[in-house]
This record gives C-alpha cells, structure tokens and sequence, in this order.
C-alpha cells in the first residue's frame, strides 16, 4: 500500500477517535453555541497530541474544511434542525467541504510529510517552543477563527423561514467555491508542466490574482455571513466572527506566502508588481528602468 494511502486511512481513524471523544462532553451540554465550541475545542486537543505521537502537525491539516460539516450535520441531527435553511447551508457546505478536502488529497503525501511552514517552526524553535507554538498557533487559533465564521450557520440553521436576500449568500458561497476550485486546477495543471521549477504560476485565475484561493476562502466566509444577515439583521453584530477568518489571511497566510515565493520564485517579484494581490484586477504595467 503506498505511504499516501497509509495516511489517508490512519488520518481517518485518528479523526473519527478525536470526534468521537468530543461528542462525550458536546452532549452533555445543551446550547448549541457552546456545545458546538466544546465539541471542536475537545476534538484539536485530541489532534494536537496524535501530532506529537506522529510528529506531524499535518494531521491538522483537513480540520478546516472537515470540521464544519461535522458540526452543522451534527447540530441538525440532535437538535432535529430540518427546515429550508438548515438543508441548503449542508448542502452549500458539503459541497464547499469535498472540493477542499479533495484539494488536500490531491497534494497529501502521507504521514511525515509535513507542511513547509510547520517543518520551518519546528526548525527555527526548541521542541518546547515548537509545541506551544503548534498548540496555540497552528491548532486552536485556526480551530478559534473556523468557529467564529461558522457561528453564523449555527444562528441560520434554526430559522425556519427562509428570506430571499440569502439566495445572495448561496451565489457568493457557490461562486467562491468555484473560484477556488478554478485556482487549485490551473495551479496544479502549471505546476505539472514546469515539473515544479520554481516559476510562478501566472495562468488562468491567477494572471488577474496573487492569491485567487484565498480570496475564495475568504468570499465563502462573506457569503455565510450574509446567508445570515438575511434571517436575522437585528442580530448581525453576532455573524461578525468571520471577519476574524478575513484577518488571518491578511496577517498570517498573505505574508507568509508572499515572502515564501519572494525566497523560492526569481521571477515573483515582478509577478508581483504587475498584479493585484486579491482582487481579481487587470494586470498594472510595470515601469521599465532606462539607463541614461
């Protein structure tokens, strides 16, 4: 069995431990805010340990895009939440959570491998350090801004009615998405033609966008909170959280994988002077040095 394999199928064994440990205290409380935050705090501590046992904070990795189906079929199942907006937002979610994880899949390597930005922590940092930089850091702040933006379909999912202003929601969820899916394939496509030489992918989506996948993660986020909005505008302020996914982009991931490329690409910086960084825009002309 090839090691990709061996991996997948011990990730899914370790998951369904971690959520099955938290589903012990989830059910011993009744409010669907906090049991849902116990639920998804309890099941990264226990993925935090397997990540020391393994050596591999890659086991994280496909939280993000499992955890929210997990949580909303979980909450529809017990607290019998089966109305119009409860089944649109899993069916929107599902399909945001499979194309996610498939991309996960289709760079997944297996167990040890992990991702470059963790073998840079460990690297720079003692095994102490490594590991409360990799608790707070690299598992719960994720696991804390993941919930934050999911608040909003935990208050939707209970609303019977549906409003019409949320069709506005699903487009920009559905587009996003799509977005999403068109970058990791064009990437993917670029990365296989150069046989990973270092260049800059600058095809398709990303011609007009540095990072086009981030500013779909982001716009699903957007879209989930105005789906929310929609049922409930007295109560926006309490959908807010997934401006908190918006700020991680920006503080973290961007600049993180703009020096990344900086170090590894010799052509992204003039990629980089020439397009926009999220928005899709036409590309800026660069001004030519002349020597006189």
């Amino acid at each position: 069995m090839k090691e990709k394999n061996k991996g997948l199928i011990l990730d899914i064994i370790l998951y369904l431990f971690s959520f099955g440990v938290a589903l012990i205290p989830y059910l011993l409380i009744d409010n669907i805010l906090v049991s849902t935050a116990v639920f998804t705090s309890v099941a990264t501590a226990v993925l935090f340990i397997f990540s020391i046992i393994f050596k591999d904070v890659s086991i994280y990795d496909p939280y993000w895009s499992v955890a929210p189906f997990v949580m909303v079929l979980l909450n529809m199942i017990r607290y019998n939440l089966w109305n119009i907006n409860s089944v649109i937002l899993l069916v929107v979610i599902t399909i945001w959570s499979v194309r996610l994880t498939l991309n996960w899949y289709s760079t997944y390597k297996g167990l040890g491998n992990e991702d470059w930005r963790y073998a840079m922590y460990r690297a720079k940092h003692s095994p102490v350090m490594f590991q409360l930089i990799s608790f707070t850091g690299l598992h719960f702040v994720p696991t804390i801004v993941v919930y934050a933006g999911f608040v909003s379909a935990l208050f939707a999912i209970q609303k019977e009615e549906f409003k019409i202003f949320s069709v506005l929601g699903v487009v920009i969820m559905l587009c996003a998405v799509f977005l999403e899916y068109l970058s990791d394939r064009a990437n993917h496509k670029f990365l296989k033609e150069t046989k990973g030489e270092r260049k800059t992918c600058n095809i398709s989506v990303w011609k007009y966008s540095r990072h086009p996948n981030y500013l779909g993660e982001m716009s699903f986020w957007t879209g989930l909170f105005i789906y929310f909005i929609a049922l409930c505008p007295s109560d926006w302020y309490k959908g807010l959280g997934f401006l908190l996914i918006i700020a991680l982009f920006f503080s973290v991931s961007i600049p993180m994988m703009e020096k990344h490329n900086l170090e590894r690409r010799s052509d992204y910086q003039e990629y980089k002077e020439k397009t926009s960084m999220i928005f899709l825009l036409p590309n800026r002309k660069v001004k030519e040095e002349t020597n006189e």
